[in-house]
């Protein structure tokens, strides 16, 4: 579950004008500030997708393609080589929905024998499509699930907008933030300091 609060303030004030005053205009900025609280699962690398041999189509999605949690999560792709010689990976279309229940997509090209993090926050996958696998020296497989890349519930300006972020006890110095002023879904922090427990939770105070 996730919550957030908001308040209107008068945050700033400042002169606009020469060196002798002359002219001065002042200027109020009136800015909401905002605290996002969450308590974020634990990743698991196989949440959408059990391991399985790699395809070109469908794959089948389990637990309906949420996180478990009811927040966005990025989405992550773990590669394993069965047989000497790493299969053309291809790449993979995620479609699902963000945090406003929104269709996006995102498109993951696996890294042989490595763990891929995707960039966007998904709150639900609702499908991933291989394209571009070929085989080698034997069928390799994959897995799909989410991290700690945690998304925020709406677009941010700038990263200088986040003012402060703690996770558990834990104030989070120079925190790893991802900002986006239209699209939601690459909004958010981590995978940097916030690492989901489901009891640990996510506290971020920003402006918009």
């Amino acid at each position: 579950m996730a919550r957030r609060e908001q308040w209107s303030v008068r945050e700033l004030s400042y002169d606009l004008g020469g060196g002798n005053r002359a002219g001065v205009q002042q200027k109020l900025l009136n800015k909401v500030l905002r605290v996002y609280k969450c308590t974020p699962a634990a990743k698991v690398a196989d949440r959408f997708v059990t391991s399985t041999n790699m395809i070109n189509g469908a794959y089948t999605i389990v637990n309906s393609g949420l996180p478990g949690d009811g927040l966005a999560h990025n989405v992550t792709v773990a590669h394993a080589t069965v047989a000497t010689g790493t299969d053309t990976l291809g790449t993979l279309l995620v479609t699902g929905l963000d945090i406003d229940g929104r269709t996006i997509t995102e498109t993951i090209t696996p890294l042989g024998d490595n763990t891929v993090q995707g960039i966007k926050a998904f709150k639900q996958v609702v499908s991933i499509v291989g394209s571009g696998w070929v085989i080698a020296g034997g069928n390799d497989t994959i897995l799909m699930g989410f991290g700690d890349f945690q998304g925020f519930p709406e677009c941010i300006v700038a990263a200088t907008d986040i003012l402060l972020a703690a996770f558990n006890t834990a104030i989070l110095n120079a925190p790893t933030v991802t900002v986006d002023a239209n699209v939601i879904s690459k909004n958010g922090i981590g995978p940097a300091g916030v690492v989901g427990d489901a009891t640990s939770e996510l506290k971020v105070i920003y402006q918009v």
